[in-house]
């Protein structure tokens, strides 16, 4: 490794170029050398820039965890464009807007999507002034009569759906038949701190903001991630999270690639293909959120057990175990790593903490050599530090900065590569986060909160944006989500803050059961008894909403307070909550 400073294509190729041989992606039975890989690149690079892709280019690309799609990645970094993630999972009224929201606020000049995903970009293609190219996510899988069919199937379905143009020159497959030997590009180049990636978040509130990556900030996250994983060339790494649209996926290819590892690509991304997709690659390494991870455990008798789905002997290649995304639940952890082990792998599940606005990973605990329940150290190519949490609303430049001891819950601030320029044609909001220390430094509050244990690992609170006042008290949302986790007949839960007058605001919780014969009674007296034990009365609901189905997810697979927070206020304005014996307790603590 070395100097990250330089494109994302150019540092990747400085990697590659003494192992040419090895395997660089698997997709089913494919393999692909590093070698064919960089004769791939270049390939659509001239084809690309045949079609009039220039550098500093702004251009949309949503893709699946496909061959055809890493290619079409570093091209568009090869080339100087910059990079715009678009998720290809969401095909609704809702994620149609949020396309129509970003594509006004960016304004590409061509967009490169697969096919299913045309119907978010069509309707605007026009009025937005944009070209497309579309491809299929099946063009890489190889043709027997069992694929032939399923392509047919896929096809007609996307005709039906409209998700085709018959232009050749709109189309992918067609562009590739087609000469690009006498075509010469001029290869982007790496200006510090200029955009490479524009990658959207919606983050723990909801809010679609789009991120300015520098060229080299997951660069850096290679380089950082590097210190605490020892990768080393021919491992290989499960390819399951969505690089298209999600730093934390994209991390993980630009990680694995740049280790001159084999990236095992995979469309089979849900939850329940986690199991079979590990014992299908044969994965030396992978990531997933919690409900990846649960997927190889289940509940007996109110405790959690490895599943019997996990067979003797199917993970003895898995070494690295991490979850990221969310927190875990933390009577979940010894499960997981007993079904590991079970599973004949010496890998102990590790956790992170990362957001798309530092290109993903801030710090990470490998689950090898740091300590269970925390979220590790930070990776070498950051600086991190605590200090007293501040109105989240302020500007970052105005907040005081007074650091936290050691043991006391601060503010996470991040400086380093990795920090992002701001968002994307959004001024207030990038003042909101972002400033410059006295050395110049690019700092970012990332709304979180930790604390530094005696081992100098990081513990995490909460977000100070779910952090809210009840009575004399601060309440941290997710300190209460994972106090009341460890009760067996909770399978998830969300808190959100009801506000108040008097008392500012009261806890609800939202609860998902584990099943349908629970007795109610009990379990609120065993709530409160568990909530007492480890906070106070302020800690205790206002109100509780139960339900039989898992809790609403956003495409992150992170749950969607938002969605609980919308019905809060729809119960308020329409009478059903009621917090006055709550509210009577918290005015007597006072």
């Amino acid at each position: 490794m070395g100097n990250y400073n330089k494109t994302q294509y150019e540092y990747m190729l400085e990697q590659n170029k003494n192992h040419m041989n090895e395997i660089a992606l698997s997709f089913g039975d494919r393999k692909i050398t590093y070698e064919e890989l960089h004769d791939k690149i270049d390939k659509y690079s001239r084809l690309l820039y045949k079609r009039g892709v220039r550098e500093g280019d702004r251009i949309g690309f949503s893709s699946y965890n496909t061959p055809e799609g890493v290619y079409l990645l570093y091209a568009l970094l090869n080339l100087g464009a910059i990079d715009i993630g678009f998720n290809p999972l969401e095909q609704n009224k809702s994620s149609k807007l949020n396309t129509k929201a970003d594509l006004e606020n960016t304004r590409p000049k061509m967009v490169i999507t697969v096919d299913r995903n045309f119907s978010n970009f069509k309707n605007w293609e026009k009025a937005l002034d944009f070209s497309t190219i579309l491809f299929s996510p099946l063009e890489s899988v190889p043709d027997t009569p069992e694929t032939r069919k399923l392509k047919t199937g896929y096809k007609l379905q996307q005709l039906f759906a409209g998700n085709f143009k018959l232009s050749g020159k709109c189309n992918l497959s067609s562009l590739l038949k087609e000469d690009y030997s006498d075509v010469n590009y001029p290869k982007g180049r790496y200006i510090k701190d200029t955009v490479g990636d524009i990658i959207f978040t919606g983050g723990s509130t909801g809010t679609h903001k789009g991120v300015d990556l520098a060229q080299d900030s997951f660069n850096a996250v290679v380089e950082g991630m590097n210190s605490i994983f020892p990768a080393k060339p021919g491992m290989i790494h499960l390819g399951n999270i969505p690089f298209c649209s999600m730093a934390y996926g994209r991390s993980i290819l630009h990680f694995s690639l740049c280790n001159n590892m084999e990236y095992a690509l995979t469309l089979k991304a849900m939850p329940s293909d986690f199991y079979p997709e590990l014992v299908r690659t044969h994965a030396n390494a992978a990531v997933g959120g919690p409900v990846h991870w649960v997927t190889l455990i289940e509940e007996k008798n109110g405790i959690y057990v490895p599943s019997d789905q996990v067979k003797p002997g199917t993970l003895t290649e898995l070494h690295y175990a991490t979850s990221g995304g969310e927190a875990k639940k933390a009577a979940t952890v010894d499960a997981i790593n007993a079904a590991l082990e079970q599973g004949g792998s010496d890998a102990k599940i590790g956790d992170g903490l990362g957001s798309t606005e530092t290109a993903a990973s801030i710090m990470i605990n490998n689950g090898r050599i740091h300590h269970k329940n925390t979220v590790g150290t930070p990776i070498s190519t950051v600086n991190v530090k605590l200090i007293k949490p501040s109105d989240p609303k302020a500007k970052a430049s105005e907040i005081p900065k007074e650091e936290v001891k050691k043991g006391e819950a601060g503010e996470l601030i991040v400086t380093g590569d990795t920090v992002m320029l701001g968002y994307h044609g959004n001024q207030e909001e990038t003042e909101r986060v972002l400033y410059y220390d006295e050395n110049g430094k690019r700092c970012i509050r990332m709304g979180d909160v930790l604390k530094q244990d005696e081992y100098d690992e990081y513990e995490y609170v909460g977000r100070i944006k779910r952090n809210f006042v009840s009575g004399c008290d601060n309440i941290y949302s997710e300190l209460l989500e994972e106090t009341l986790m460890t009760i067996p007949e909770i399978k998830e839960v969300v808190v959100t803050p009801i506000s108040d007058s008097m008392v500012q605001f009261v806890p609800r919780y939202h609860i998902y059961l584990a099943h349908e014969d629970i007795d109610i009674n009990d379990l609120e007296k065993k709530i409160e008894a568990v909530v007492l034990s480890k906070h106070n009365i302020n800690w205790l609901p206002g109100s509780i909403v139960y339900y039989y189905k898992p809790l609403q997810r956003m495409s992150n697979s992170k749950i969607n307070v938002g969605y609980y927070k919308d019905i809060d206020a729809k119960d308020l304005e329409d009478g059903k909550i009621d917090i006055s014996k709550a509210k009577e307790l918290r005015l007597k603590a006072i």
